[in-house]
């Protein structure tokens, strides 16, 4: 993939969508977009000699034109790419956010399975954390949750294009739902490919949300119940960032004292608060 192209796909971002009467939601889009594009060039025609012009149910053709209504994937391309989402490359500031809520997502966070919505854990930082920045630059709003509740984790969740940022996370890659349950569970796709500051801030995300240090030593470790092949890959990754060695053991990644010091990573002595997802 060229680094200065869109990473996202606007048809995979459809494809999170129910298509309803259509077997591929795209498809949607796609008949939406001509019937708009036919009655600007025909605006005395009505829906029923678009429909017949276009081969299009008058059923679907008339609540497009007549009630300015848009099918749901429609809706959520226009809002990816009011926010700069879909046409972002790996250069810009719009990707870097999204790769970093995609890091908070493995590390810290889940997307509903079925609604979409994301949610994400604060690390021990709490309202300092760097997710509360991240999000603050999508220009979308959020609420936390569960700040009174000693037993819990305080989560914030974005209020206002909350799905349609879900649906596009899972676009890059984020898993739906408890990771716990994956058992296929591997790293975003567009890693592979990226430059190597991409590869970089997810890493530091990462672990800023998971990595445990020591009073005693400057090796610090991940512990997590993953797939060991999930555990292979992200050792690995963070091996290839840092350039010193990186280990992997059951349910746990150890981080040499030298590639904690090469990312820069700053003791903080605690363990991070177990979730389960």
């Amino acid at each position: 993939m060229e680094w200065d192209q869109p990473v996202i796909d606007e048809r995979e971002l459809a494809r999170t969508y129910d298509g309803g009467a259509y077997a591929d939601p795209w498809t949607a889009v796609l008949d939406y977009q001509a019937v708009m594009r036919y009655a600007s060039h025909h605006p005395d025609n009505g829906s029923y000699a678009i429909s017949t012009a276009l081969d299009i149910p008058r059923s679907r053709v008339r609540p497009w034109t007549e009630n300015k209504s848009k099918p749901d994937p429609v809706r959520g391309i226009e809002t990816a790419r009011d926010c700069g989402w879909l046409d972002a490359t790996y250069r810009d500031t719009e990707f870097t956010v999204l790769n970093t809520l995609v890091a908070n997502i493995f590390s810290g966070g889940s997307i509903d399975a079925e609604r979409y919505q994301p949610w994400f854990a604060l690390n021990h930082r709490h309202r300092r954390s760097h997710v509360i920045d991240v999000l603050e630059e999508t220009g979308l709003g959020f609420e936390f949750y569960h700040e009174d509740d000693a037993g819990r984790a305080t989560e914030v969740r974005p209020t206002e294009g909350a799905t349609v940022l879900g649906r596009t996370l899972a676009v890059l890659g984020a898993p739906l739902g408890s990771k716990t349950e994956i058992e296929d569970l591997t790293l975003p796709w567009y890693l592979e490919e990226a430059p190597y500051e991409t590869r970089e801030m997810f890493v530091l995300a990462y672990l800023a949300n998971r990595a445990i240090h020591h009073r005693d030593k400057d090796t610090v470790h991940i512990q997590e119940e993953r797939p060991q092949s999930y555990l292979d890959e992200l050792a690995a990754l963070i091996e290839d960032v840092s350039k010193e060695a990186v280990t992997v053991g059951e349910q746990q990644v150890t981080i040499s004292a030298a590639a904690a010091r090469s990312l820069g990573l700053q003791p903080r002595y605690r363990t991070p608060a177990t979730t389960s997802e």
